[in-house]
């Protein structure tokens, strides 16, 4: 049993130093994540740094008490950078058609980010349908396009072998192109 997993056992029994603990133990992994995350988003508002501080408070404040393993917080952590990245273009989204702002002249980097998040938003609309035709799908592009994982880390987050990855990944990333496609 490695020292996550230690710990958190320590921590579901009442340790209160223990989450504390994990976080540190993960923080280089979950920063890791958010900037795979962010990377080639050059319109995005939000650093990895920001990405990682709003998700440590989103799976601190959600069911820490049942995670099991590092894999076990590297999968809830990717789903929390997609929430916080869907939430994120949610209110760029509702800002730039109105939302009380006076109306300026756009900058190219605004008109980039405006799209950027039109573009988040499409793919988790298209997400939430794929999820409810096949959950598993699902759960594979949040650990390899909003988590960033590897299809090996992606595996082991969700305990499921490496090939069932690799046959998951490439069914959803044809769902997913399909379900993308314009009209």
């Amino acid at each position: 049993m490695g020292e996550t997993t230690q710990l958190l056992a320590s921590a579901r029994n009442g340790d209160p130093d223990a989450w504390e603990r994990v976080v540190v133990l993960l923080y280089d992994d979950l920063l890791r994540l958010a900037r795979r995350t962010v990377r080639g988003r050059g319109a995005c508002t939000l650093n990895a740094t920001a990405l990682v501080h709003e998700c440590y408070l989103r799976v601190a404040g959600g069911r820490a008490d049942a995670i099991t393993s590092s894999h076990h917080f590297l999968a809830l952590a990717s789903r929390a950078m997609r929430q916080i990245l869907v939430n994120h273009a949610r209110d760029r989204v509702a800002a730039k058609r109105g939302g009380g702002a006076i109306h300026v002249t756009l900058e190219r980097q605004q008109l980039s980010a405006d799209q950027e998040a039109d573009d988040v938003l499409m793919l988790d609309e298209a997400l939430v349908r794929l999820a409810r035709e096949d959950e598993r799908l699902s759960q594979v592009i949040d650990c390899r396009i909003f988590g960033g994982l590897t299809e090996m880390e992606t595996a082991s987050a969700l305990g499921i072998p490496l090939r069932t990855v690799q046959r998951r990944w490439q069914q959803a990333r044809e769902r997913l192109r399909v379900c993308l496609q314009p009209g």
